[in-house]
């Protein structure tokens, strides 16, 4: 898809009906989540965090995604394919800030060049006790990627008509010793599952596809 008519189709995007639920359930399905989590108990609020799934032109004006290979950690979200993002802080004005901020630290994506589209459906992920925020974003600007070395162990791009386009495929993830089907997208022979799975479905449903 050409970054050209990714920007035909903003009107769309920026009112098309939010899938919510039912676009992360064709990732997992709720009553597995339910049930994969259902002893996992937090003294605290789920704690706020903010993610940035920006659109941008390559230097062929082709429309792209960046996503993060995040570094492998002794924590719950090691080496996993995420959208660049984290917590929120007190100096985040708002949690689009807090994106914003995250998608500049991790990526060098410069806040300055992205414009928001809209806010997708909260996803709250358990196991970890945060409450994401997603952003759908974009830039006119092919921007200039830089990981930050402590926390991204790659940078990946993605075209959007293969995030649009690719089936889904089933697979078996592992939670508290017991094997669950889900399903993941498979872009460039990485497999992308959970949250960030959950949030691309949503985000494909709100250009009508699948």
């Amino acid at each position: 898809m050409q970054f050209d008519i990714f920007l035909e189709e903003l009107p769309q995007l920026k009112n098309n009906k939010l899938m919510g639920v039912l676009a992360h359930d064709q990732v997992m399905q709720t009553h597995i989540r339910n049930f994969v989590y259902k002893d996992v108990k937090h003294k605290a609020l789920p704690k706020s965090s903010a993610v940035l799934a920006c659109v941008y032109p390559d230097e062929q004006a082709i429309a792209k995604m960046v996503f993060i290979l995040r570094k492998s950690y002794n924590g719950h979200h090691s080496g996993q394919i995420s959208f660049p993002g984290g917590k929120s802080e007190n100096i985040d004005k708002t949690l689009w800030h807090t994106a914003l901020r995250e998608a500049a630290e991790e990526v060098n994506l410069k806040d300055a060049q992205v414009q928001a589209v809209r806010e997708l459906t909260p996803l709250l992920i358990p196991i970890s006790n945060f409450m994401v925020h997603p952003f759908l974003a974009y830039t006119d600007k092919t921007p200039y990627f830089l990981k930050d070395e402590k926390e991204v162990a790659s940078i990946l791009e993605f075209p959007l008509i293969d995030i649009l386009n690719t089936d889904l495929i089933e697979i078996k993830r592992t939670y508290f010793g017991k094997e669950y089907p889900v399903n993941a997208f498979l872009l460039q022979d990485y497999k992308i599952w959970g949250a960030t799975a959950m949030i691309l479905s949503e985000i494909r449903a709100l250009f009508k596809r699948r």
